[in-house]
């Protein structure tokens, strides 16, 4: 008899019974093991549950003030060490606040003073696709291991004026409201930096010379960052990749970033 026949059997018994006086509560012969199989069955479910939210983006480390508004959500809401972060989020700072959210092991974000961000597009399953969007300061990135892209792995952060692709790196993005303007700072790896039309990231090519600042269209440049390089793009100019200086990688920002990737293990 299977599962299913044992629990009708059982269920009919036990109104059979139910309906002769019998003592309530009171299980028939042949139930107790449906009983079990449910049981068990609940308990798995209660680990897959488990699991799924123990793959949801963490909050690791906070300064405060720092808020978050979920998806649907009209209020902001105080953030908290230790909380859960989900696409449709934002996240917001005020002067002194940083947030870092872990994605994945060695695969993480973090979030400056005075900074809005968005999640637009930020899930795990079947592989990390990723899109942050800041809409006002600094965010930092540390993918820590390189994206598996024929499992449509993907890792976007978009400004204003820009989309930046990576494959693998740590890297810096500033978005200066007030100037639109944008600052993509790299520390190791490389990114391609790109209008903020364009939806993907085409095949990473060799350095190329970039031409002086011109009127140009927002659809007519693609750069590379490498390490130790950045770039800083103007709404209708061509962006200019130029070295990070001694006084680049002394800023407070970057500097407190690359020593959190150290102690954490970073290469």
């Amino acid at each position: 008899m299977d599962t299913m026949e044992r629990l009708r059997a059982g269920t009919y018994l036990d109104a059979a019974r139910a309906s002769r006086g019998a003592r309530p509560g009171k299980a028939p012969r042949g139930f107790r093991p449906v009983r079990a199989g449910l049981l068990l069955a609940v308990a798995l479910l209660a680990t897959i549950a488990g699991a799924q939210a123990a793959a949801a983006a963490e909050v690791t480390y906070l300064d405060h003030p720092a808020q978050i508004r979920h998806k649907g959500a009209v209020e902001w809401v105080r953030l908290n060490l230790g909380d859960t972060v989900r696409e449709g989020d934002f996240i917001r700072t005020g002067m002194g606040g940083r947030v870092e959210v872990l994605i994945e092991p060695k695969r993480l974000f973090r979030v400056g003073q005075a900074t809005e961000i968005e999640l637009p597009d930020f899930s795990s399953k079947g592989g990390m696709k990723t899109r942050v969007n800041v809409l006002l300061g600094r965010m930092w990135a540390n993918i820590g291991t390189p994206l598996k892209e024929a499992a449509g792995e993907s890792f976007q952060v978009t400004t204003k004026t820009a989309t930046v692709g990576i494959k693998g790196t740590r890297f810096g993005v500033d978005y200066d409201k007030a100037q639109d303007t944008s600052q993509v700072s790299v520390v190791e790896g490389v990114v391609a930096a790109m209008p903020p039309e364009v939806k993907g990231i085409t095949e990473i090519e060799g350095p190329r010379e970039i031409a002086p600042p011109q009127e140009i269209s927002q659809t007519q440049w693609q750069v590379l960052v490498q390490r130790d390089q950045k770039v800083i793009i103007r709404a209708g100019q061509v962006p200019q990749v130029v070295p990070m200086t001694a006084e680049d990688k002394a800023d407070e920002w970057i500097a407190f970033n690359m020593q959190r990737d150290q102690a954490q293990g970073a290469r």
